[in-house]
């Protein structure tokens, strides 16, 4: 597909997907962030605050299943490009469709185990120590991080596994040539728009 069709209602769930997932991982890096503040303060002034460690483990394991999804939405953490780029054509075209399997089953499998290993902490009443809440809360940031990853994969076979095939030198030199092409519109643009302004 093409690259450039962002007007389909798919592009647009993988759009709002990503949104999402960036405001989730947001969210937990800045809580995590005041934390772990917190926790320096109570310590220099001696003040017991035990919640605060269980607290970070928590947003550190949301933000860290996030991130995995994250990171496949544009192929960024997995694309590998120098070794598969020296091999013979073919053996390329196989390296590509295994990379589009591998992740699959990667995220099934994790989706698969990483919810019923959520519900199993649900029927045990599995709570947590320092915060009192119920383990299942953390848990589920497993099987939502597979799910984040599966959406950012299917997005990328879909509509952008022009990338796989790209290194990340090509795709710099392409941002640049793009933003360079804006840069130089938006000159002609504004040269124009004097040159028009003079006339009168």
């Amino acid at each position: 597909m093409d690259k450039n069709n962002s007007n389909s209602p798919l592009r647009k769930f993988f759009g709002a997907a990503e949104k999402v997932e960036l405001a989730l991982g947001g969210f937990c890096l800045a809580t995590l962030f005041v934390v772990v503040l917190i926790g320096i303060v109570s310590r220099l002034l001696n003040i017991n605050a035990a919640w605060y460690e269980e607290t970070t483990r928590v947003f550190f394991l949301w933000m860290m299943w996030i991130g995995v999804g994250a990171g496949f939405n544009h192929s960024e953490s997995s694309r590998v490009t120098v070794l598969v780029k020296s091999l013979p054509e073919f053996l390329q075209k196989i390296c590509f469709v295994l990379y589009y399997v591998f992740c699959f089953i990667l995220f099934g499998i994790i989706i698969w185990f990483g919810f019923r290993a959520a519900m199993q902490q649900a029927k045990m009443g599995e709570m947590g120590s320092a915060l009192r809440i119920p383990m299942w809360l953390v848990g589920i940031a497993v099987p939502i991080g597979g799910i984040f990853g599966f959406i950012g994969t299917l997005n990328t076979l879909l509509f952008e596994n022009w990338r796989l095939k790209t290194t990340a030198e090509e795709l710099e030199m392409e941002e640049i040539a793009e933003q360079t092409k804006k840069q130089i519109a938006e000159e002609e643009a504004a040269e124009r728009a004097g040159e028009g302004r003079t006339k009168r």
